[in-house]
């Protein structure tokens, strides 16, 4: 059984603390993993899943800067970096990029984070990237955003979304892909949008190395959490793993269409 991790911070320290790559990586590969979509909070990260790529065929690196970090304008020599870092790869993911004004409460950053975000997105539009997107409080704006850039709905996944139920509504609408992660193994309000997002266009993720409480047991997201996942997914829609893995893994090539060729 073949499955993926849809969004993992697998070059960040704090990941590569926890978990000794190359070991893992084989442990993950004996459970099934094909593909990992690393995704980068900044530029550090993004430099180093490019290069982490390059030894781990399973890695389809993403670069971008996540709206924690957007706390300054981009320089055009950031620009000028992010754009090279496209050109060194084949199969290429933006993200994680959004908006997040639930966490950041400081104001005077918002701008920066609408900067940044419509840099990104039009970085991806351009090259018709796929986006990997973060969006917590600010839904209502990250949706206006991205509703006046031209992508193929096959190429926007939205990432752990806990937004109001209109905008979920208006991104079912669009055809988006929502990514489902542990959590929904604790009893997670994150369940409804696994329960109501079509079978089609659903992915998985472990937004590793997020904590995660399940069975009164602290475990840190990795790709080894996504068969458990699976498993649970199968009962809510009903399906065998098999067949929930099955479509997924035909979902992720909806969503990163390169990897079809």
């Amino acid at each position: 059984m073949k499955f993926h991790d849809a969004h993992c911070h697998i070059s960040r320290k704090s990941f590569l603390k926890e978990f000794d790559i190359s070991p893992s990586m084989e442990v993950w590969r004996k459970m099934g993993l094909e593909y990992v979509i690393g995704v980068s909070t900044k530029l550090s990260d993004s430099k180093k899943i490019v290069e982490m790529q390059r030894s781990y065929k399973e890695i389809i690196p993403g670069i971008g800067i996540h709206p924690w970090s957007a706390k300054k304008p981009l320089t055009e020599e950031i620009k000028s970096q992010f754009v090279n870092l496209t050109k060194l790869c084949e199969v290429i993911v933006i993200g994680e990029i959004g908006l997040d004004h639930h966490f950041i409460k400081k104001e005077e950053r918002y701008p920066h984070q609408v900067d940044t975000f419509k840099f990104f997105l039009e970085l991806a539009e351009k090259n018709k990237y796929p986006v990997n997107i973060h969006l917590k409080g600010a839904e209502k704006e990250g949706a206006e955003i991205l509703g006046s850039y031209k992508f193929s709905s096959n190429n926007v996944l939205i990432h752990w979304y806990s937004g109001p139920e209109e905008v979920f509504r208006k991104f079912l609408d669009r055809g988006y892909f929502f990514s489902i992660n542990p959590s929904i193994l604790s009893g997670s309000p994150h369940i409804q949008i696994l329960k109501e997002a079509p079978y089609e266009r659903i992915l998985t993720e472990s937004d590793g190395d997020v904590n995660y409480n399940i069975n009164s047991k602290k475990i840190i997201g990795s790709p080894g959490i996504i068969p458990e996942t699976l498993k649970k997914i199968s009962i809510i829609k009903k399906e065998t793993v098999e067949e929930v893995a099955f479509q997924l893994q035909a979902n992720l090539r909806k969503y990163v269409n390169k990897l079809q060729r």
